[in-house]
């Protein structure tokens, strides 16, 4: 433990050390006074200017849960808290500016469309479909999330079944009618009952599933295989202008007076996701390791804000927390020029002794990376490590390091795909398929910090 708070703290002097920390909490629901945490999600703070390497961090799922803590040295921080693979909306805070000496404690919340985390009470029959309606903040939504109280299938067993989102705008009668909006997101094996209480979720890139602020829309939850049922933790509620219509496995319908268990995220916040983790289930199979990869998207933002690349590393190397990527944007695709500023990402996730996986992250300010809407860009990674960082490693298993750098990304889970890009290995060889990653813009250049 010693070593790593030592090695976190390396790139500051003393003199200069600054602590970033606080706790990412939530309502349980509109108007309640207590508060749930949000875990698991990944914080990335960044300094301005080239060649900066970010501080990685996770939210603690352990007391006190929600708890992030980022040690560095004092300066101009962009800070990304982001779980691709989770309900949560990211957060960016920019102009964090920070001085020799300061403790920064402070607590951040999430934004949502709708955010209900109330885990009391459940429907005791099963359903086949849940509209739950909400007021839209944004112009997209790219983020649902939603807990289960059985999967319908076998619960605490080790079955379950795809669920499928899908939002829909407000018209006449009632949301079984209403016009579905971009295309649904499919949640893979949603297995849940019992000790099982997990969150499930699905996203979209931004403008696959526009809204218009201020309007009312329903988020649909229906098993893919037809006739499946289930059933959502929810909680009785008086303020029926957002309620859950349910249809009942016997085909019965109607209003309940209650809210599911359920979140959703959308650009109500000044940022744009050109091209997200849609399908949620994570590290399924490898692109290949290599020493760099990278992968082409249309931008729609005017500003790279962050990126978060899934990835593992070598067995016979350190484990991911102790490894680094450089992270560019080249205009055109692989070969074009640089745009903006380049910088080091560092990996956060997972170590057995003899095997590591996680993420790469880093996060940038307003304008550091300038993008024009509607051109192609390729994001690129480059493994910074040498020999003199992973020469005479040994692992728990004896082997020592082949002083090879590199990492190992992994593929988009099908059926997610993007279909205005694709991986490069080695940044040069066009590959069949994407890789699993979030990347996050700024709307606008405007420099004004949250």
């Amino acid at each position: 433990m010693v070593v790593i708070f030592c090695w976190l703290i390396l790139p500051a002097n003393a003199q200069d050390h600054i602590v970033m920390k606080g706790r990412l909490l939530a309502a349980r629901y509109a108007g309640s006074g207590e508060e749930v945490p949000m875990t698991a999600v990944y914080c990335f703070a960044s300094l301005a200017g080239s060649g900066t390497q970010a501080i990685g961090f996770r939210t603690w799922e352990t007391h006190p849960a929600g708890w992030y803590y980022l040690p560095g040295g004092a300066g101009n921080y962009s800070i990304v808290f982001s779980n691709p693979a989770g309900f949560m909306r990211p957060i960016v805070l920019t102009n964090q500016f920070v001085k020799p000496g300061d403790v920064v404690d402070r607590k951040l919340s999430p934004l949502f469309d709708y955010g209900d985390f109330y885990e009391g009470a459940w429907d005791k029959k099963a359903a086949t479909d849940y509209y739950q309606t909400f007021t839209a903040k944004g112009t997209s939504i790219t983020q649902v999330g939603f807990k289960l109280a059985t999967d319908g299938v076998d619960g605490a067993g080790p079955k379950g079944q795809n669920i499928l989102i899908s939002i829909h705008e407000k018209g006449r009668g009632t949301p079984d009618k209403w016009k579905q909006v971009g295309p649904a997101a499919v949640v893979l094996d949603v297995d849940c009952g019992g000790p099982k209480n997990y969150w499930w979720s699905g996203g979209w890139d931004s403008g696959q599933v526009p809204t218009e602020p201020g309007k009312t829309y329903a988020v649909h939850l229906k098993a893919e295989t037809k006739g499946g049922s289930f059933q959502v933790f929810w909680r009785v509620d008086d303020d029926n202008r957002l309620d859950c219509y349910r249809i009942g496995k016997g085909g019965k319908a109607g209003w309940q007076g209650r809210k599911v268990c359920m979140a959703v995220g959308s650009d109500c916040d000044g940022l744009l996701i050109p091209y997200n983790k849609r399908v949620h289930k994570k590290f399924v199979e490898f692109a290949g390791f290599e020493k760099s990869w990278s992968q082409t998207y249309m931008a729609q933002g005017k500003s790279l804000a962050s990126v978060i690349l899934f990835a593992a590393t070598s067995g016979v190397q350190p484990s991911i927390m102790k490894q680094r990527v450089k992270v560019g944007v080249r205009q055109g695709g692989p070969g074009g020029e640089i745009a903006g500023t380049e910088k080091i990402a560092i990996g956060n996730g997972n170590y057995t002794g003899d095997a590591s996986w996680g993420v790469f992250g880093v996060s940038f300010s307003p304008g550091e990376v300038p993008i024009e809407p509607g051109k192609t860009y390729a994001v690129e990674f480059e493994s910074i490590e040498n020999y003199d960082t992973l020469h005479g490693f040994v692992n728990i298993k004896g082997q020592v390091s082949d002083d090879k750098p590199g990492f190992n990304p992994y593929r988009k889970v099908p059926p997610d795909d993007y279909k205005l890009g694709t991986a490069y290995r080695k940044c040069t060889d066009k590959q069949s398929f994407d890789l699993d990653m979030q990347i996050v813009e700024y709307r606008s250049d405007d420099r004004n910090s949250r």
